[in-house]
């Protein structure tokens, strides 16, 4: 009986690779996968190393998966505790037919219980009102989430809404959500909000019952369908249009692995959500023939760069800001590991211990492995006697101070050779006079004899 149900395991790994995909730039173990989804980016969260990926770069809509990006504006221009008055102008923005948790009008809500209400139950009135929150009115926060679309390097995308409701307006690519995922997964809040399954708002002055929100995605939350429930599934967000399809972005970790994957456009076959099947078959195929290999630990020392205005420092210290992890087959061992440090030629005091100076980028066999911040070792205080001293040496060595050094001295060179040189023409002149001279008391000698 084992030896038939190892068979069956086997039957079931290969057949789900069958197809593999072209490696990206060229990686030696990018995994095979043949996905049902026609949109798909599958990833090692850690280094961000695509390991699949289908259609990754053509446009599609979002759908609710928009709700990441007005997710993580409010988290970084928001306090949690910040309480949000629900204006009717955000309200009746909400197109009819969308999902919603059903703020009042005057209703006053927390950002942290309108992120639970975007984010679990994906509530588009609840991403109205913390636009608003945030910007003032809906038009200007769609331009602060494009800008910072821009910003992440997230070429092929732009928004027309905080939701996610379809606008022919409004596209993306997987790759594009991936690159806002791995952002949006660095802040320890945002994780908090996507892994819970559940979460519960109090009545309120203006609603009276208690809300009792459900996170849509089946992956973190067994309440709707526990069929799709995965244990090691720590978010991200589900979306579904009519025009858009099933959407997701799902993150999951098990020890020092994180995975990431995207299924966009995907369509329910035979009862089976294929997105939900193509993330998990990831997951679980990448978590058993794969490990991970610390290439660089946290607080490790990795360089040094002079340190200006702080006393008796002449360098700070620069350390890894957190681990690396490297994904690799199991069964194999990472290559040289070899790594370029993109750091400034000095730093000025005060810093603090923490402060990101720098980045180091590292690289298997020539390959990028990941990229990670470089923070100052300790404390460095500003002192006045040193930022006198190096004001000085700053002074009396800068370009423009030896160009006026070289100016004065060509000038006192000149002025000494025009004195020199006048000094021998009344020499020259002095002795003709005295020539002359002696020659007319020579005549006047002659004259008298």
């Amino acid at each position: 009986m084992k030896k038939f149900i190892s068979f069956l395991l086997c039957a079931a790994l290969l057949s789900f690779s069958v197809c593999a995909a072209p490696e990206r730039d060229g990686d030696r173990d990018a995994a095979g996968f043949d996905a049902l989804s026609p949109y798909v980016i599958f990833m090692d969260m850690n280094t961000g190393r695509v390991m699949y990926e289908k259609n990754a770069d053509e446009k599609i809509n979002p759908a609710s998966t928009v709700k990441i990006m007005t997710a993580i504006l409010a988290l970084e221009k928001c306090n949690l505790e910040e309480k949000c008055e629900a204006s009717a102008t955000a309200l009746d923005a909400v197109p009819d037919g969308v999902t919603v948790m059903d703020i009042k009008p005057g209703e006053s809500l927390s950002v942290r219980q309108l992120l639970y209400g975007a984010m679990l139950a994906s509530a588009a009135d609840a991403t109205n009102v913390l636009a608003e929150a945030v910007s003032g009115n809906i038009a200007d926060f769609v331009k602060l989430m494009n800008d910072k679309a821009a910003e992440l390097g997230m070429t092929a995308t732009n928004f027309s809404n905080t939701h996610g409701e379809h606008d022919d307006r409004m596209y993306t690519t997987v790759r594009d959500m991936a690159t806002l995922t791995r952002y949006a997964m660095e802040n320890q809040d945002f994780r908090e909000i996507v892994k819970t399954d559940q979460y519960t708002i109090q009545p309120t002055d203006k609603y009276k019952e208690v809300r009792n929100l459900v996170n849509t995605n089946y992956m973190v939350s067994r309440v709707q369908r526990a069929d799709y429930y995965y244990s090691k599934a720590i978010g991200v967000k589900s979306g579904y249009t009519s025009a858009a399809k099933s959407c997701l972005v799902e993150v999951a970790k098990d020890k020092d692995m994180e995975l990431l994957a995207l299924t966009f456009g995907s369509d329910t076959v035979d009862g089976k959500a294929q997105g939900y099947i193509d993330c998990k078959n990831f997951f679980e195929t990448t978590f058993a023939n794969y490990k991970t290999s610390v290439i660089e630990s946290k607080g490790a020392l990795v360089g040094q760069i002079p340190v200006k205005n702080a006393r008796r420092a002449g360098q700070v210290l620069l350390e890894a800001e957190k681990n690396l992890y490297y994904l690799y087959p199991n069964g194999e061992e990472p290559g040289e590991i070899t790594r370029e440090l993109r750091v400034p030629e000095f730093v000025k005091a005060p810093l603090k211990k923490g402060d990101v100076i720098g980045e180091c980028e590292y690289f298997c066999d020539g390959k990028s492995a990941g990229t990670i911040n470089l923070v100052a070792d300790k404390e460095y205080k500003f002192d006045v006697i040193s930022y006198i001293g190096d004001g000085f040496i700053n002074f009396v060595t800068s370009p423009w101070f030896i160009g006026l050094l070289i100016l004065a001295a060509a000038a006192v060179i000149f002025v000494f050779y025009k004195r020199r040189k006048r000094r021998i023409e009344l020499e020259r002149r002095r002795r003709a006079r005295k020539r002359r001279e002696a020659e007319q008391r020579l005549r006047n000698k002659l004259k008298e004899d």
